[in-house]
Formats: structure tokens, C-alpha cells, sequence
């Protein structure tokens, strides 16, 4: 089994190095400097000199500071060291500094998201992609994961396309939850809290369900039905900027669960939705002002006589004859 670090050193003191700091001593590895470029309270400091006495760095800083942290600690790093940064879109190259200097390279970036003020345990569950350049901090990376609570994934392909597979997962679902919440609101003119406490269930519960569940056995509504007209009532009903997202949604599903009958309603334009009541929306007819006393109302009035040809003269009777 391989040993943990002695000690470690987290370089950042936003929400993912201010959970990693709690995580780390949880999991019996000393934290020899917690250092912050801001003036922050103990355990933080901005001695950055105290890197050299933690066998793991972790750079956990924004990712395009990573390589400008990393020149500013290569400076007291050498061999014998593993410097990581736990960004999900870098590779290796920001940490050139410090693999010149001798250090050994990686990056433990957590698959997890992480709000700002979470304890160490929401780490904890969580898969976390792992890369180093060579095998001894490889898996020196995968063992500090697996004290922390995470499940060690090594991340071989683009770390580009491994970081926007997690954005879609992570905030893409957020982002489209939120949308969700705007065309639930129009629909029921209820505040943003009620819609989304509505909402909320739905969402959790069709994610639940792919813990032990693959993709296509958890999809419900009118698309797993192959309910076409449902489908078309959906795109006349969603306002227009809406419309490209609900179809390119559906067309994802489509892949899952196929339906001749939706992907015909897909090549065709959707109905023009009916607009929604503004302010002044009445639900029975604008009743007309009253007529004024010297102006009798149109109910009362005949019609206005039209303008008529002149009736002929009346033709005289003829004298009648005697017998």
C-alpha cells in the first residue's frame, strides 16, 4: 500500500483550498503551510517559504493562476516533492517550474462541486481525475484521493473534453434547472422560491435514479412514450429563445430513446404560441363608457338611415269607366 505524505501544503484559500485544509488533517496528514495571498487568519499565511518543508503541494487556485503560483513556490520546491494543482481543464505544462527544479508533477482535481463555506465532508463520495508524469505520484495522488473519502479516476485523454463532460454534469444542470424554473413561473405566475421548490424533486429524484440505473431505463414523460403531440404542444408553448435548448434536449433524449413520430415533429416549425396576458389582460370583454345624457348609446339608436334615392311621385288613379 502506498504511504501518504508526511505533510502538505495547499496554495489557495478559496472554497475548494478552504475545504482541502479541514480534509487533509481529517485524514492524519499534516498541513505544514496553508498559504493565501490575501491577509487571512490563522491557519493562512502569506509566508510562501514554508513550501519547502510539505512533501504535497496542492495548487488549488483559479486555473489561469496556476502556473504564476507555481513560478512563485518553485523558488522553494525540489526533488523529492509532488506539486499538483487541482484544476479539471489543465494538463501538466503550468508546472513546468517546479518539475525543473526537480519536484515530481500532478493534478488531484476533485469531481465534486464545491460552494463556498462547505465542510471537508462534501468531498466525500466523490470521484476525483488523477494525472502525474510519473507512476510514483501517480499513485502517491491516488492514495492522498482515497483518504479524503474520493474514488481515484486517471485521466489519460483531453483534459479539456474531461472538464466540459464535468461542467455539463455539474453547472450546464444547474444552468438548464434555472431555465426550467423561468417557463414554470410564466406558466403560474408563482415566485421564484415556490417554482423552484416544486421543481427541485423532479430534478433530484431523475438523477437519483442513475445511481443504480443507466440513462435510458430513468428517462420519463412524453419522449421514453413516444407522445408526439404532447411534444409538439411543448414547442408551440415555449418562448422563443427557449425553443433551440428544449429541442437540442430532445434530441439528446432521442438518442437514448428513439421515436420516429418526435423526430418528425422536430423537422417541422412549431406553431406560433399564444402571447401571454400582459397587465391590462381582461378575461371578459372592455365594457364600453357610458353615453352621455344628449347622446343616446349606440343600443338605443337606430341605425343611421342611409342615403336613399328619392322616392317617385305617386302615380294618379285613372278615371274610372261607367258602364
Amino acid at each position: 500500500m502506498t504511504r501518504l505524505p508526511r505533510s502538505a501544503a495547499v496554495l489557495g484559500g478559496g472554497a475548494l483550498g478552504s475545504v482541502l485544509v479541514p480534509a487533509l488533517l481529517a485524514a492524519r496528514i499534516p498541513v505544514a503551510l496553508a498559504w493565501d495571498r490575501a491577509r487571512k487568519p490563522s491557519p493562512w499565511s502569506p509566508d510562501l517559504h514554508r513550501v519547502r518543508h510539505a512533501e504535497l503541494v496542492l495548487i488549488a487556485v483559479t486555473d489561469s493562476a496556476v502556473a504564476e503560483v507555481c513560478r512563485l513556490a518553485a523558488h522553494s520546491v525540489g526533488p523529492g516533492q509532488i506539486v499538483a494543482h487541482c484544476a479539471g481543464a489543465l494538463d501538466l505544462e503550468p508546472l513546468a517550474s517546479a518539475r525543473r527544479r526537480g519536484a515530481q508533477i500532478g493534478s488531484l482535481h476533485p469531481l465534486r462541486a464545491v460552494p463556498r463555506g462547505s465542510g471537508p465532508a462534501v468531498l466525500r463520495g466523490a470521484s476525483a481525475g488523477i494525472a502525474a508524469d510519473g507512476l510514483e505520484a501517480h499513485q502517491r495522488l491516488a492514495s492522498v484521493a482515497r483518504a479524503l473519502g474520493m474514488s481515484p479516476i486517471e485521466v489519460r485523454g483531453s483534459r479539456p473534453l474531461y472538464h466540459a463532460a464535468a461542467m455539463l454534469a455539474a453547472g450546464a444542470s444547474v444552468a438548464l434547472f434555472a431555465r426550467a424554473v423561468d417557463a414554470f413561473r410564466e406558466a403560474t405566475s408563482v415566485p421564484e422560491e415556490v417554482a423552484r421548490k416544486a421543481l427541485l424533486p423532479l430534478a433530484v429524484g431523475a438523477l437519483r435514479g442513475l445511481e443504480l440505473q443507466r440513462p435510458e431505463q430513468v428517462l420519463t414523460g412524453p419522449i421514453p412514450r413516444g407522445d408526439a403531440g404532447t411534444i409538439a404542444a411543448h414547442r408551440a408553448a415555449l418562448p422563443r429563445d427557449l425553443l433551440p435548448l428544449y429541442d437540442e434536449l430532445l434530441r439528446a433524449a432521442l438518442r437514448l430513446t428513439p421515436s420516429t413520430a418526435i423526430e418528425r415533429v422536430l423537422r417541422t416549425r412549431p406553431l406560433a404560441a399564444s402571447p401571454a396576458p400582459g397587465p391590462a389582460f381582461r378575461s371578459s370583454p372592455r365594457r364600453r363608457p357610458r353615453p352621455s345624457a344628449g347622446h343616446p348609446s349606440a343600443s338605443s339608436r337606430s341605425p343611421a338611415p342611409r342615403d336613399r334615392p328619392p322616392s317617385p311621385p305617386p302615380r294618379a288613379r285613372a278615371p274610372r269607366r261607367k258602364p
